[in-house]
């Protein structure tokens, strides 16, 4: 069970939770809808109740976040993630500028400079 517990694994699982419980609630209120739709559709005397309405649109704005804003989501990531890998690659040789103020604050200075 090790391997379900590496930090790319947990990583992964974290960054697909949201999309894959969106997913399985939209498929549940599409069923939900069905089973509504069924019982009181556009040819029903009664007409369109509350209640179909409420899930039509609950189904339609969950259709909206899986089509749109979770893609956008990913690829955000993923390019997110390919410019701070990028960048990483290419200043591996130069030390960071934070690196070089701690290390300039910490510097003794040498016995022969005079103090101020």
């Amino acid at each position: 069970m090790r391997l379900l517990r590496t930090p790319r694994v947990l990583a992964a699982r974290r960054l697909l939770r949201i999309p894959l419980i969106l997913t399985v609630l939209y498929f549940a209120f599409r069923l939900i809808l069905a089973a509504l739709s069924d019982r009181h559709g556009f040819g029903s005397p009664d007409g369109v109740s509350l209640e179909y309405l409420i899930v039509a649109f609950v189904v339609i704005a969950l259709r909206v976040v899986l089509l749109a804003l979770v893609p956008g989501y990913l690829a955000y990531r993923a390019v997110a993630w390919a410019i701070n890998h990028a960048l990483r690659e290419d200043d591996s040789s130069e030390p960071l500028e934070s690196d070089l103020n701690s290390a300039a604050a910490t510097a003794v200075p040498p016995p022969d400079t005079p103090h101020r």
